[in-house]
């Protein structure tokens, strides 16, 4: 599994209360790293390549606490858990009873990921721009300055100061959109809910 499909990540096409108007994509970027220590929500996922007929579509939902610590469920087509301590991340696939488990180090910097879960020092792994604004959204779009990064790019939307929804394109020429709703802002979230405990008998993975 590539690490697009599990970061990241994460967030609200839904009802926002009354917020004040911002003039840049970047500015509610800010925002939106400063004000929002933890939150979640659903996301709708939609995966595609070079070939359209390969597309696939996804949904489930997310809940996070900077810095680094999410819980990625997918619940449709298939269910599957993605736990990030700020540490590791646990792979969990009910189906097949399997975790695989890997060190959070040097992948969430790269990746969006670090924008959505990380702190709020995103220029210094990013190069981030302006975009024009697209469907009552102001974009932004962020370039990895590891060149080993497998993002290209990838671009946010926000509204409100709240991202509504993100593209991303990899090195190997595929598109990962996601989609944003039912945002919880500064949900009181314990350490426990992003520790993941393997039930008894699973195969667990080390990478």
């Amino acid at each position: 599994m590539s690490f697009a499909k599990w970061c990241f990540a994460a967030a609200a096409a839904a009802a926002f209360s009354a917020a004040p108007s911002w003039a840049s994509g970047i500015e509610q970027l800010s925002e939106f790293l400063k004000s929002t220590q933890s939150a979640s929500g659903s996301f709708v996922q939609e995966n595609s390549g070079r070939n359209a007929s390969a597309k696939k579509n996804f949904s489930g939902t997310f809940v996070f606490k900077r810095p680094g610590k999410f819980v990625w469920s997918y619940d449709k087509p298939y269910k599957q858990d993605i736990y990030s301590n700020g540490r590791q991340v646990s792979i969990w696939d009910p189906d097949l009873r399997q975790v695989t488990v890997r060190s959070i180090v040097g992948a969430m910097p790269a990746s969006p990921a670090a924008i959505l879960f990380g702190n709020n020092d995103f220029r210094r792994d990013f190069t981030v721009k302006e975009l024009p604004a697209e469907d009552g959204a102001e974009w932004i779009e962020a370039v990895p300055k590891n060149k080993d990064s497998s993002f290209r790019d990838f671009r946010i939307g926000f509204r409100a100061a709240m991202p509504v929804a993100m593209v991303m394109h990899d090195s190997f020429g595929q598109t990962l959109s996601l989609k944003f709703s039912g945002w919880k802002k500064n949900p009181a979230v314990g350490p426990a809910r992003f520790e993941f405990k393997p039930p008894r008998g699973a195969e667990i993975l080390k990478e």
